[in-house]
């Protein structure tokens, strides 16, 4: 028989730990089982190309946390007690044009309009409109991220009682196309304001999508937003919660990996590892994993009804996933169109053709592999602004582009045998921006397909790296569907938790709001614990 706890957290991604800190800290025994040998699951930092190359496999910007009241307000002391840092360039993004031209998104809002005057006075009037429009729906939006969601009717019902929320409402049911549209003309203030919005793996005319215009394009206009990097790498994040957990007897265990959830008598009561080990759990098990896995793998047979497991088979995947591409750089890409681009947090290259563009999300509806031309990946430097991920003088390069999981030409199994060639066609889009990078200047790099990031972590389940498909109807308190979208499942005393849940993907601290709902189930008051 295993160790006994309170509560015991299945995966150490960064939700996982900041529910299970909070636990920690109202004074439970909490236990986190991890599958990997390192903690963080998509918000890790490792040495996956050379030594001393600290690389983030998975989320690298750390932009919507930052508004946490966990951070804001330093609730669990990550900041002051256990050594967690950021680092905020002056610079958000720089859009680089493949016709020789950039942009600059400043964080004044004025200084952004001017670089885009540089194509078109009327949309830079209609940009500094736009963020008028939309800037009083960002408590909105942020309020909600924080807390356990209400019940989605009762949501819609006081938004609508109010000017402010019926344009919110009208916004999330629309696409970040169509919203774009109605705002902007000229093809590289669309494809400036389109672009970013689709990092939670949605097409941009996917109706349901369109507040994510609104979180990326004015939230960055926020005092104190805009991105920003862990000191360190992303994995600073889950070992200051580590730290956390452990300062109130709280144990992260790492090689631990989940394969059964135990039940008596309608309630959950520990777990069993692949090695036979038994974990048992006094109150509660959080499971922050993809509820297909949790349900419909882990479950007994006799757990849930056959009703439930079929409706959580039916959950819907994001629109695409993506190709990872971790380098280890000789110096520092520097680039054509732009002598500041270095200085920002990321780099956006672009076609200048926005029918191109839009060709790129044409062939990931299709399972296609984009077209060289179309290209349009996430570039980040994070060795800019942190020399500490690298050896002096050395760099580090995170090169993320969408694709199909699965491939209308071969599926998900040919994966294996064209990353490669794929990585060298996404690698060399990316260096024809700069002036001096050629493959001589990578030291050494890991690609990691959609499938490679699978298996790398088991919760990006199906490609789903930031979650399952982010659409209104898997939103809220909708996510991942009605029945568990307030977290808890039939199973008494098992909850979900993560990036499947609301608020959904990116790196959020979701688990702040995920774990009120345990508290509350243990007559614990929350606001007795942050205070």
């Amino acid at each position: 028989m295993g160790k006994q706890y309170d509560a015991i957290v299945i995966g150490a991604g960064h939700n996982g730990l900041t529910a299970a800190a909070y636990l920690a800290k109202a004074g439970l025994k909490v236990g986190v089982l991890e599958k990997n040998n390192f903690i963080g699951g998509a918000t890790n930092t490792i040495e996956c190309t050379l030594p001393g190359f600290k690389h983030d496999v998975g989320g690298i910007i750390h932009h919507i946390i930052r508004e946490n009241p966990m951070l804001r307000n330093d609730e669990l002391g990550l900041h002051s007690k256990f050594g967690l840092k950021y680092v905020q360039p002056e610079i958000n993004t720089v859009n680089l044009f493949d016709d020789g031209t950039s942009m600059v998104l400043h964080k004044s809002v004025e200084e952004t309009c001017k670089q885009i005057a540089q194509w078109s006075e009327e949309d830079a009037e209609s940009y500094a409109r736009f963020i008028d429009y939309t800037m009083p729906m960002m408590p909105l939006i942020n309020q909600g991220m924080f807390n356990p969601p209400p019940d989605f009717g009762a949501m819609m019902n006081q938004l609508d009682k109010s000017p402010v929320g019926r344009e919110l409402i009208r916004i999330m049911m629309m696409s970040i196309w169509d919203i774009a549209h109605q705002w902007f003309k000229h093809p590289k203030t669309l494809m400036h304001v389109l672009k970013a919005p689709t990092e939670p793996m949605v097409g941009m005319e996917e109706k349901g999508t369109g507040a994510y215009l609104v979180v990326v394009i004015t939230g960055n206009h926020v005092e104190g937003g805009g991105a920003s990097l862990a000191v360190g790498g992303s994995g600073m994040l889950a070992k200051a919660l580590t730290d956390c957990i452990e300062s109130y007897g709280g144990e992260v265990l790492t090689n631990q990996e989940v394969v059964k959830i135990t039940t008596s008598g309608g309630r959950a009561t520990g777990v069993v590892t692949a090695e036979g080990e038994e974990y048992t759990a006094k109150h509660s098990i959080i499971a922050n994993i993809d509820a297909r896995i949790v349900i419909n793998r882990w479950l007994g047979e006799d757990a849930v009804s056959s009703n439930l497991r079929a409706k959580v088979d039916r959950i819907q995947n994001a629109s695409f996933s993506g190709m990872m591409i971790a380098a280890a750089l000789d110096e520092a890409p520097r680039y054509k169109a732009s002598d500041t681009a270095h200085k920002a947090t990321y780099v956006e290259p672009l076609p200048t053709d926005i029918n191109a563009f839009r060709s790129m999300f044409d062939d990931l509806r299709y399972g296609r592999l984009p077209k060289k031309e179309a290209m349009a990946p996430m570039v980040v430097v994070p060795t800019e602004h942190d020399p500490s991920r690298a050896p002096e003088g050395k760099h580090v390069l995170y090169l993320w582009y969408y694709c199909p999981y699965e491939l209308a030409d071969g599926g998900k199994e040919k994966w294996a045998s064209i990353k490669e060639e794929f990585a060298d066609t996404v690698q060399d889009r990316y260096f024809s921006f700069t002036t001096n990078m050629t493959k001589e200047k990578v030291l050494k790099r890991t690609v990691f397909s959609p499938v490679d990031l699978e298996n790398f972590n088991n919760n990006l389940y199906q490609g789903n790296i930031v979650g399952i498909g982010a659409f209104m109807n898997q939103m809220y308190s909708y996510r991942p569907i009605p029945e568990l979208g307030h977290y808890r499942t039939p199973v008494e005393g098992l909850y979900l938790s993560g990036m499947h849940t609301h608020p959904g993907g990116s790196i959020i601290g979701a688990g702040r709001a995920q774990v009120q709902v345990v508290l509350e189930d243990l007559g614990i008051d929350f606001d007795d614990v942050i205070s």
